[in-house]
């Protein structure tokens, strides 16, 4: 039976290559004196992809009752927690060496953290780990996609879409779109993931319905879509400042625009092994690196004798890609199937006698 699901190999590069870029913005200066990018958009990225791809696994599963939103959240809540779980005793260590031991803080703290329950303190709304802002509404955006926006036609999704993108540019207004992790900002990240997430479900829905064919010299359109998303995410910040426009351009025509072309692209031999390694280490490169860069900047201004040199800062940066195939491998991927196992329904032969 054709299920309707596809395996874009492309977008699980794109998903890669936007987890490094943001790990290149935080890299709190270690690679030297870089200029601050719009790499912050690869999140508005991560969002339009999680459209896409939710849509093309669980659309027809909701619509269909295969799945229900509760079974669906669970099945988010194991895809995202581990990796995210393993973050936090680092993040933990980094805010006890900045602001001091207070155990009854840190300990309010890691439960708030392990509840994704934004923090109103100090450090920012996830202390423990910065860009775990996005899972919070990524977390959201899969509650509201499995009540409503999987019932929706996509006339009213591109309203959404147009909606929330014109609330996210007000909140951009003499600046740009990195909003929605910034306490006096945080309801923007509402409209920021429903902008690009809406865009996504869209996306899929049109090409289950157009059916394009795939394109020819897939393995060459594949790695030029990646290079686009390096230049376009290396673009410095101070070129557009003041001026969002640009971004609403970037995510409502060029990144559905690399993304529509990503989905009929197909990949072999190597560099199809290579795009699916991407998108593999996609989600610890970009869940763990910010608490390890963190705690190394912590460390250096406490006085430890760490190198801060570009080649150092390199080093750290490969290091992660290899600590992210292994978490990914060996801890993420047996957990998650384990998980899976747990909470699977126990088929009917299975159940005690009497049982309903």
């Amino acid at each position: 039976m054709d299920t309707g699901k596809h395996f874009f190999t492309t977008l699980e590069a794109l998903r890669g290559i936007a987890a490094i870029m943001v790990m290149f913005l935080h890299t709190g200066g270690t690679l030297g004196p870089t200029p601050v990018n719009i790499s912050y958009l690869a999140v508005d990225l991560f969002f339009l992809l999680s459209g896409v791809v939710l849509a093309n696994s669980y659309e027809r599963q909701l619509a269909t009752g295969q799945i229900s939103p509760a079974g669906f959240l669970l099945q988010r809540i194991i895809r995202l927690y581990p990796v995210y779980l393993l973050s936090l005793p680092v993040g933990l260590v980094s805010y006890a060496i900045q602001f001091g031991f207070d155990y009854l803080t840190l300990a309010g703290l890691l439960l708030r953290a392990v509840l994704f329950i934004p923090n109103a303190g100090t450090g920012g709304a996830f202390p423990l780990n910065g860009p775990s802002w996005s899972l919070f509404f990524e977390l959201w955006a899969g509650v509201l996609f499995s009540v409503l926006l999987v019932r929706l036609s996509s006339r009213i999704l591109l309203a959404v879409a147009l909606g929330t993108a014109a609330i996210t540019l007000y909140g951009a207004l003499g600046g740009n779109f990195d909003i929605g992790h910034q306490a006096g900002f945080f309801g923007f990240g509402f409209s920021r993931i429903l902008f690009s997430f809406s865009l996504g479900i869209c996306l899929r829905r049109l090409y289950k319905l157009r059916r394009p064919n795939a394109l020819n010299r897939g393995n060459t359109i594949g790695i030029f879509l990646c290079g686009c998303l390096i230049v376009i995410t290396n673009i410095p910040a101070s070129t557009f400042y003041g001026f969002p426009y640009f971004d609403l351009f970037i995510c409502s025509v060029i990144f559905p625009a690399i993304v529509w072309v990503a989905m009929r692209t197909r990949q072999t031999g190597l560099i199809g092994l290579a795009f699916r390694w991407l998108g593999i280490i996609s989600y610890p490169i970009y869940i763990l690196h910010a608490p390890i860069f963190e705690l190394l900047h912590l460390l250096r201004q406490k006085g430890f004798d760490l190198p801060a040199s570009p080649a150092a800062g390199m080093v750290v940066v490969i290091a992660i890609i290899i600590m992210a195939g292994i978490v990914a491998i060996h801890f993420d991927e047996p957990v998650r199937k384990k998980l899976k196992t747990m909470t699977a329904p126990r088929p009917a032969s299975e159940l005690p006698a009497g049982a309903s």
